[in-house]
């Protein structure tokens, strides 16, 4: 099973391939925030450490919206993700 390592609340969970990432936040109460859920307000960019190709296809919707809000390559929104194998995050500031 894949593994999600949040280094900013120490915390590592494995979940099922394909499981949303804003479900794993919320079953363990990261420190990942959630506004709107759906790819429109920021509140839950996460910063990729490791495993940027684990974790699902970004759309176009967020796509845009990141490039709207001027993000890093290694940046994505929680809310967007789905775990396909091993990623590392932290919160981006």
């Amino acid at each position: 099973m894949p593994k999600v390592t949040i280094t900013t609340d120490n915390l590592t969970v494995e979940v099922k391939k394909n499981y949303p990432l804003i479900d794993m936040c919320e079953d363990y109460d990261t420190s990942i925030l959630f506004g709107c859920r759906d790819g429109a307000c920021g509140a839950c960019m996460i910063r990729v450490k490791e495993g940027m190709e684990n974790l699902s296809p970004m759309g176009e919707d967020e796509r845009d919206f990141l490039e709207t809000m001027a993000a890093e390559a290694d940046e994505r929104l929680a809310c967007q993700c789905k775990v396909k194998g091993d990623v590392v995050l932290e919160v981006s500031e």
